[in-house]
C-alpha cells in the first residue's frame, strides 16, 4: 500500500512539474531557474490562488524550535503578546520569533486605520510607536487621538534640551488663515496656539479644564501683529473652562485683566462679592521691611502702610459706629462726656462726630479717642440756660 501511494504521488509531481539534472524544481514551469521555481498560472491575470500559504497559526508555538528550524516560516493570524499579525521566521541565533521586514514595518490599528509602527518598540515592552497613514503620530498607542500622542503610564514628561544657551529650546505655535499654500493675516481674537488639560469625566476624556492660550489682539495686518495671553480654569461645580469665563488676561496694550476680559487700566479685578473669600484683593500680615522702599504696600496685621517717597506712612483707616446718646441736663459753660464703641480705633487717632436728628440750640460737641476700641463724644451748653439735650443717634467716625 505505501509502494503504491508512493507512485502516485511521483506521477502528479512529474505532472505539475519540471525538474532538472541539477535537482531543480519548477511549478507551472518546465525550465525552473532556481531551487524552486513556481510561476503564476497567468502572470498578466493571476487566479486569487496564485501564491504561497505558510502555516497559519493563532498563536506561536509554546516550545521554541531548535537549529533544525532555523529560518522557518510561519504566519501568525492575530496579534498575541509582543507580536504582531504577519509573517515570522524562526532565528535560532536569538531564539526568538522575528517579524519579516525592516525596522519600520506595515500594520493597522483596532480602527482598521493603516500605519507604520517600529517593531522594536512593541517586541521589547509592548509599546506602540506608531505613524498613521494620514501622518498622525503615536507614542504609547496605535490610535492617537491628535496629530501628536504621547500615551504611557507614569512618568510621562516631555523634555527639550539644550546647551546653546542664546539659542534655548522653544515650544513654536505658528497658525495661519487660509491655508499653506495661501496664508492669510489672523483676525481680532483668533487662537494662535495653546497649552491645554483634560482629564476623566466618568465616561471618558473630559472637555477642556485648564488652559493658557495665545491669540491675536486685533486684526493683524503688515507690520501691526497685537497679541494677547488667556489664562482659563475650570470653577467647581462645573466641566468645562468656557463655563466661567476667562481668569486672566495680559492684552497687547500690557493691561491685566483678572476676571476681567477687556481691562481698561494696567491692573483692573473684577468685583468682590458677599461670600467669605471673594474679596477683590487681600493682603497677608507680614513683618515690615527694615528699610523701606519707595511705592511699597505693607500690611503688618494691624495697619496698611504705604511708602510714597522714604518714609513709611499709615493709610488712612475709616472706622466708625452709631450709637443712641444720652447727655445730663446742662447748665450753662458744662460739658457731659458719653462713651461709644468703635472697634479698631486707637488712641491719638482723629474722630469726628456728628448727631444724626435735630439737636437742641445752644450746644457744641466734638470727639476723640478716649481708649482702645472707644470714643468719647463731649456735649458743651454754650447757652445762658439750662439745656436738657435730646436723646438721639449719634454718628462717629475715626480715622488713623
Amino acid at each position: 500500500m505505501k509502494f503504491q501511494v508512493n507512485i502516485h504521488f511521483l506521477s502528479l509531481l512529474f505532472l505539475v512539474c519540471g525538474t532538472t539534472a541539477m535537482g531543480q524544481i519548477g511549478i507551472e514551469t518546465n525550465a525552473p531557474k532556481s531551487i524552486l521555481d513556481v510561476q503564476a498560472s497567468n502572470a498578466g491575470s493571476p487566479a486569487p490562488t496564485d501564491g504561497f500559504l505558510a502555516p497559519r497559526i493563532d498563536i506561536l508555538p509554546v516550545t521554541n524550535p531548535g537549529a533544525d528550524q532555523d529560518g522557518m516560516i510561519s504566519f501568525l493570524t492575530t496579534n498575541k503578546a509582543n507580536h504582531k499579525k504577519r509573517h515570522h521566521y524562526w532565528d535560532n541565533s536569538v531564539s526568538n520569533w522575528l517579524p519579516f521586514g525592516g525596522e519600520w514595518l506595515d500594520g493597522y490599528n483596532s480602527d482598521g486605520e493603516h500605519l507604520s509602527y517600529i517593531k522594536q518598540a512593541f517586541a521589547e515592552n509592548q509599546k506602540d510607536v506608531v505613524i498613521q497613514d494620514n501622518g498622525w503620530l503615536g507614542l504609547g498607542t496605535d490610535n492617537p487621538d491628535e496629530s501628536i500622542e504621547v500615551k504611557l503610564p507614569g512618568d510621562n514628561d516631555i523634555q527639550i534640551s539644550s546647551a546653546n544657551a542664546p539659542n534655548a529650546p522653544n515650544f513654536h505655535f505658528v497658525t495661519y488663515n487660509g491655508t499653506f499654500a495661501s496664508r492669510d493675516f489672523l483676525n481680532d481674537d483668533d487662537p494662535i496656539g495653546s497649552v491645554a488639560a483634560t482629564a476623566w469625566d466618568g465616561s471618558g476624556e473630559s472637555n477642556i479644564i485648564a488652559s493658557v492660550t495665545s491669540k491675536a489682539d486685533g486684526d493683524h495686518s503688515s507690520g501691526n501683529l497685537p497679541s494677547k495671553f488667556d489664562f482659563s480654569t475650570t470653577g467647581v461645580g462645573f466641566d468645562n473652562e468656557a463655563d466661567n469665563g476667562i481668569e486672566m488676561t495680559i492684552e497687547a496694550s500690557g493691561n491685566i485683566g483678572i476676571g476681567v476680559p477687556d481691562p481698561t487700566a494696567f491692573l483692573e479685578i473684577k468685583a468682590g462679592k458677599s461670600a467669605a473669600g471673594s474679596a477683590p484683593i487681600k493682603f497677608k500680615a507680614g513683618t515690615n521691611m527694615t528699610t523701606p522702599e519707595r511705592g511699597t504696600f505693607e500690611y503688618d496685621g494691624t495697619h496698611l502702610y504705604f511708602t510714597p517717597d522714604t518714609e513709611r506712612r499709615i493709610l488712612l483707616k475709616g472706622l466708625s459706629d452709631t450709637a443712641n446718646l444720652t447727655f445730663i441736663p446742662l447748665p450753662p459753660d458744662i460739658t457731659d462726656e458719653v462713651n461709644v464703641t468703635v472697634n479698631g480705633a486707637t488712641v491719638g487717632s482723629s474722630c469726628e462726630c456728628t448727631p444724626l436728628a435735630p439737636i437742641n440750640a445752644g450746644l457744641t460737641w466734638s470727639c476723640y479717642v478716649s481708649a482702645a476700641n472707644t470714643a468719647t463724644v463731649r456735649l458743651t451748653n454754650i447757652a445762658s440756660s439750662v439745656i436738657f439735650p435730646n436723646t438721639i443717634d449719634w454718628k462717629v467716625s475715626v480715622v488713623e
